[in-house]
This record gives C-alpha cells, sequence and structure tokens, in this order.
C-alpha cells in the first residue's frame, strides 16, 4: 500500500484494484474544499509525478458538494481547461468547463477509451465528478493504455502501429434526436452551428474528409494514429476508438456486462444488440454504417481481432463503485475510461484541458 504522504492527505489503492490511486483528508476537517485546493496548489509536483505513473487519481471523501467547485479543482489541477468538444456523446453544459459526462440512454454500455481519440490533438486530461453517485452499478472502469498495448497480440498491435485508425461516423442534421441506437450526435450539436459554411471550417481545422448527404446528413472519414506517445514520459500506449465504433463492438461488450451485472434488462439488451448488429452487417456496406472504425489502409478490423481486442481490455479493467463528491483525475495519454449501464440516478461530470 502507498505510504501517507502529508499530515492532511493520505494516499491508498481500493483493496482488489491497481487504479486509481486514492488521496483521501487524513482527518475530517481536513475535508473541507479550502483544504483540498490549498493542498493541490502547494503539492502540483508530487501529484503530477503520481498522475504519471498511475494515470488514475481519485480525489474521495472532501466536501466538493457543487459542479462550480467541481470546476475550482479541476483549475486548480490544471488551469488549461477547455470548452471545445469534438467527442459523440451528448452532454449537458453545467458551468463555463463542466458538462455532464454522457447523456446517452442508462441501459447502453460505452466502451473504453481515451477521449477524443480520433483527433490530430487529444485532451491530455481529463477531470469526473460524482455530482449523484448511482446507488447501484453505473461504474466508470478505466483502463492502464499502456499494459494494453503492451499485452496486445502483436498481428493486431504493430498493425495498428504502422497504419493507424480509419473511422467512419454519420451524423443526423439540426432537429433530429441526439438519442440514437447507432448514430452519434446531430453534428449540429457537435459543431455549435446549423451553418454548414462554419461548420466545415472545423471539419477542415480537424483533417476530416466530409460529405454532405441527402437529409442534411453528414458523414465524416478520417485516419488517426492507433498508438501515442506520452508527451512527457514518453511511454507508447493504445490509443484508439477500435473498441467504442466498430460495429460489433457494443455486441461483445454486452457480453461481459451481462456476466458482471446479471441482470433481466441486460439479457434483453445483449440479445437485441446480437440481432440488430447482424441485421446492420448484413443490409450495410461497411462506408454507410452509422459508425465503424477499420485498420488504417481501409481493410475490416475482423470480428476475431475485435473480440481479442475487447478481451485484453477486461483483462485489465478496474471498476470501482462511485461515492458522492468523488472527483477523478486521468491523464488521458496513459488511461481510459467508460461507462457501466444502470438503473436510478445518476449524474456524474466532466471536464478536460486542451
Amino acid at each position: 500500500m502507498p505510504a501517507k504522504t502529508s499530515e492532511e492527505i493520505s494516499k491508498n489503492l481500493i483493496k482488489g484494484l491497481n487504479l486509481p490511486i486514492v488521496y483521501s483528508p487524513s482527518s475530517p476537517e481536513k475535508a473541507d474544499l479550502k483544504h483540498l485546493t490549498n493542498w493541490i496548489k502547494k503539492n502540483q509536483k508530487e501529484i503530477q509525478r503520481d498522475l504519471l505513473i498511475y494515470g488514475a487519481i481519485l480525489f474521495r471523501g472532501f466536501n466538493v458538494g457543487s459542479s462550480e467547485n467541481f470546476e475550482k479543482v479541476a483549475l486548480g489541477l490544471d488551469s488549461n481547461l477547455s470548452e471545445a468538444y469534438l467527442g459523440t456523446s451528448p452532454r449537458d453544459k453545467k458551468t463555463k468547463f463542466v458538462h455532464t459526462a454522457s447523456e446517452l440512454p442508462s441501459a447502453y454500455p460505452i466502451m473504453q477509451h481515451a477521449e477524443m481519440s480520433f483527433l490530430n490533438r487529444p485532451p491530455k486530461k481529463l477531470f469526473f465528478y460524482a455530482k449523484v453517485a448511482p446507488s447501484k452499478n453505473g461504474e466508470t472502469p478505466i483502463t492502464d493504455l499502456r499494459t494494453v498495448l503492451r499485452e496486445m497480440p502483436s498481428h493486431i498491435s504493430d498493425k495498428v502501429e504502422k497504419q493507424g485508425i480509419k473511422y467512419i461516423r454519420h451524423y443526423d442534421g439540426p432537429g433530429a434526436s441526439r438519442y440514437s441506437l447507432w448514430k452519434t450526435k446531430p453534428w449540429n450539436e457537435m459543431f455549435k452551428t446549423v451553418d454548414k459554411k462554419e461548420a466545415e471550417k472545423e471539419i477542415k481545422k480537424q483533417d476530416f474528409d466530409h460529405e454532405w448527404l441527402p437529409g442534411n446528413k453528414l458523414r465524416l472519414i478520417n485516419s488517426q494514429v492507433g498508438v501515442r506517445k506520452h508527451p512527457i514520459a514518453g511511454s507508447k500506449a493504445w490509443h484508439n476508438h477500435s473498441q467504442t465504433f466498430h460495429i460489433d463492438s457494443p455486441r461483445l461488450e454486452y457480453k461481459y456486462v451481462f456476466k458482471r451485472q446479471k441482470t433481466l434488462r441486460g439479457l434483453g439488451v445483449y440479445l437485441i444488440l446480437n440481432l440488430l448488429t447482424g441485421i446492420k452487417k448484413l443490409f450495410s456496406k461497411s462506408e454507410d454504417l452509422d459508425v465503424h472504425a477499420t485498420y488504417g489502409d481501409g481493410s475490416e478490423i475482423s470480428n476475431k481481432d475485435i473480440k481479442t481486442i475487447i478481451g485484453v481490455f477486461w483483462k485489465n479493467i478496474q471498476i470501482f463503485s462511485w461515492q458522492k463528491d468523488d472527483i477523478l483525475y486521468l491523464d488521458n495519454y496513459s488511461v481510459s475510461h467508460g461507462r457501466l449501464p444502470f438503473v436510478g440516478p445518476r449524474e456524474i461530470q466532466v471536464a478536460w484541458t486542451e
């Protein structure tokens, strides 16, 4: 177990897990927000050292209490927060830098991913805040992406490192539902405009190939590296959305989810996902799928390969239950995150750096 670091903060691991390292107040009087923000200010070097080593720090037991206070803690940890979001999940804004983590339906799993790994410059760091902790399930699992790369079979990792990953995404237009089993949110929500010319400026900036489709729809295609080197540590990590965007990923992911949660709803979702995926693959070409990922040369990631990729993640996945006011601080170049299905109240908020 990591040793106690000071009279104010203690460090420990959650029993049975390698991640995250947990920072807790050493006494109740050290739990208030002022003590936490002052301690962060004085101990930045230590915090950043631990983030480089572990990739994930959980601040637990502090009296955070609000989105505004969460934002203060995040800014104290890294002042370079960003409002720009080109990710795929629908989100609601809470403060200047804080959003809800995802507004996707609660039954749907969010597979492990590094935030916005399909961009040229993904966020370096992420912050999650348990505003309303779920009473059961709804965890935000994390996985060390450096370990994932090391344990990935070489016939997959070598190909991904050499060729990267190609992404195909289809977006509905303004006025469409932001909730879809397969599509991501409407393009106007991602680009924060209904003007196609304005959207095209950001599309060009991100090196996306695009095509406007009938019905005011949009297709985006881009290729991106699949392995990234950490900008400070120099370590390599699996860093892509193959296991998130591949057509077979949701049904394969739900097999693990059902094994863990063992709910009737989970069984139903698993069976439905298998049926709908089969229909989609039967009647749609790869380039016409709502969301899909291939190897960088356009060749398909086989069912066997994507099953192997997801299997490596689940072999190394770290799952802890949220407690109210938890703040999870992630190195986005080292550790991935996702979401397990849940029932009942849950509000996890997020902020990120540039």
